[in-house]
């Protein structure tokens, strides 16, 4: 029995229509005559690619606490779950379950996408019949399936509450994301890569993704990638991954610079999905090797092969809501252990590299005492262009130890890293972030890394129906005073000034600050939004000097816009363009990018693997 509904927004209040008694024919030439009529094609057209969509209701500058909806109806038994999903193509947003259309245009094109199964749905649930009303748990809930990378919005709806005072019925409400996509990296008469993917593979929370690239002066001309991934198997929450690349990419990171790696990998996660979970983990297996792309000679090309073991476990030991009450101001506190290793099954023979330590075998122990505490909110106008935004407030801080075997040198490491998100008076938000490490041999400090990062988000500021603003502004030190193995940062690309390639300036210590003016658009075109923004970034590097001051700024200005369809798994298109006044001699001062960049999000886990502090 379909369930009594009393919330207006989920009601069914548009009928179906009633069978038709035209002949086949008479129902063909209407069509064709409808198809003929430019303002039925023009609103098809919209309705196919939601250009006329509506903004969400919440599309002020305030922020919406996830569990806020839910606490009127705490402690109540859950009676029946019923599912609904809402059509890609056609319905308004994710509130418009109402939605009914004889259009065959628009019933052929939610034919091509695959709706996400119920058994799907019914296995990312953290909840079932009889379980009482926790609101974090379903704002929990909530938030997982929104971060599905096939589900594009989420909601969970109280229904039926008038028909008992101590018990209620759910209404699971998902709206997919189209679930085929593209991608185009490269596009010239020498060069080209893309890329097809499938995110949700017939409808079974698996995805796909295939690359291919075809360089002229690349031996060989072809390379290509594919994975395949099944997010939550067997409803453990697990993400499990398995695929090849000859790209240098889908892998944590190429071994050194100037080289071109093939890899072999399975990948196995699971993340602190809610926030009363006790047990994550990892692990990370990979079969690595050298690709001669340029043809070198056997002097200079880096032959090597190697492999990697990658594991990690965490168990939160003190977690106040593991027991579904509310946690309050109390932090969780958990435990985490990694085991990585790097082994060569074949060096390089050259013995320069030989005596380079990133040919080397590598192996590290790392234990994690971490306590946090995490208060979300939902909101608009971030990262995104218009969806809901779940942004992780509260603090963290964690101790770290343990010892590395590298290059025949045993030595261990100790590091202490803060971090605290929290909301102004005038709801901006600042997230600032502090870290300290060091790894010791017979007492003394080597590879010392400092880092300091603040970010800062101002408020939405609210233009009507000429659009929003949203102010950015980041700093980020990283310094290292005493290197071993560490080699010297740069500052090319998003290690510093966008518009640099191939700068060649490099050092032990780096200051950047940014600033992103973005200016969210009206416009849309056939469902596609436009984020304008304007960037300042400057830099700093110890090239010359180890008082940071004392060197060269780096500086850079730029205008950008981003396009993309929220719709459909397409990689956000980025058009930008820079000047660097500071540019080296051998750096162009201007450039034009026009590329495509993935979709950004807050981290929502408190707990990830546990690892050094980054020196890159």
């Amino acid at each position: 029995m379909a369930p009594v509904n009393d919330d207006p927004q989920v009601t069914d209040t548009v009928p179906k229509p009633p069978p038709s008694r035209n002949t086949i024919f008479r129902r063909l030439g209407q069509y064709r005559d409808s198809i003929r009529n430019k303002s039925y094609r023009d609103s098809l057209l919209k309705r196919l690619t939601r250009q006329n969509v509506p903004e969400p209701a919440e599309i002020d500058s305030s922020l919406i606490k996830s569990e806020q909806y839910f606490k009127p109806f705490t402690g109540r038994v859950v009676r029946d779950i019923y599912y609904r999903q809402v059509k890609v193509f056609g319905p308004r947003n994710i509130n418009d379950t109402s939605f009914r259309s004889n259009m065959k245009l628009l019933d052929i094109a939610n034919r091509l996408h695959y709706n996400t199964n119920e058994w799907v749905i019914r296995q990312s649930l953290f909840f079932r019949e009889s379980d009482t009303i926790n609101p974090f748990t379903m704002a929990d809930n909530e938030r997982y399936l929104r971060n599905r990378p096939f589900i594009q919005d989420a909601r969970l709806y109280i229904i039926n509450t008038g028909a008992s005072s101590d018990s209620v019925d759910l209404l699971v409400v998902t709206k997919d994301v189209f679930e085929y996509g593209f991608d185009l990296g490269e596009l010239s008469t020498s060069a080209f890569k893309g890329g097809i993917s499938n995110n949700n593979l017939f409808g079974a929370g698996q995805g796909v993704d295939i690359t291919g690239v075809w360089r002229n002066e690349r031996t060989p001309t072809w390379g290509g990638a594919f994975r395949y991934t099944k997010f939550n198997v067997a409803g453990s929450f697990v993400d499990a991954s398995v695929g090849f690349t000859t790209l240098n990419d889908w892998t944590p990171a190429a071994l050194d610079t100037g080289v071109l790696e093939g890899s072999y990998y399975i990948n196995i996660n699971r993340p602190l999905y809610r926030t009363g979970a006790s047990l994550v983990g990892g692990l990370y297996l990979a079969s690595n090797y050298s690709i001669n792309y340029k043809n070198l000679s056997d002097s200079l090309y880096r032959k090597y092969k190697y492999g990697v073991i990658d594991a990690w476990l965490g168990y939160t030991l003190i977690n106040p809501a593991r027991s579904g009450q509310d946690p309050g101001k109390t932090p969780t506190v958990a435990l985490q252990v990694r085991h990585y290793n790097l082994f060569f099954k074949d060096q390089p023979p050259q013995e320069l590299y030989k005596q380079d330590p990133v040919y080397n075998n590598r192996r590290y122990y790392l234990g994690q005492l971490i306590a946090f505490w995490q208060d979300f909110f939902k909101a608009h106008y971030f990262f995104g262009f218009g969806r809901t935004e779940d942004i992780p407030l509260g603090y963290n801080a964690s101790f770290s130890s343990g010892w590395e075997s590298w290059k025949g040198r045993r030595r261990m490491y100790t590091g202490l890293e803060m971090q605290k998100f929290w909301m102004t008076g005038r709801h901006g938000l600042f997230n600032t972030s502090l870290g300290f490490s060091s790894f010791w041999q017979n007492g003394t400090s080597e590879d010392a890394v400092l880092r300091g990062r603040f970010e800062y988000y101002s408020r939405l500021v609210n233009l009507n129906r000429w659009g929003r603003l949203r102010q950015f502004v980041t700093a980020d030190y990283l310094g290292n005073p005493n290197p071993f193995f560490y080699k010297p940062l740069g500052v090319d690309v998003d290690a510093g000034i966008w518009g640099y390639r191939g700068s060649r300036i490099n050092g032990f210590q780096r200051l950047n600050v940014r600033s992103e003016t973005v200016y969210y658009s009206p416009l849309k075109i056939l469902g596609f939004k436009f984020n304008f923004s304007s960037y300042l970034q400057l830099s700093q590097i110890s090239e010359e000097s180890n008082n940071i001051f004392k060197n060269p700024l780096h500086s850079m200005v730029g205008l950008g816009v981003r396009v993309r369809n929220e719709n459909m798994s397409l990689n956000t298109l980025r058009i930008a363009a820079f000047y660097m006044p500071d540019a080296p001699r051998y750096v162009h001062p201007f450039l034009l990018e026009i590329t495509t960049v993935t979709d950004f999000r807050f981290d929502i886990s408190a707990l990830r693997m546990p690892q050094f502090i980054p020196f890159r």
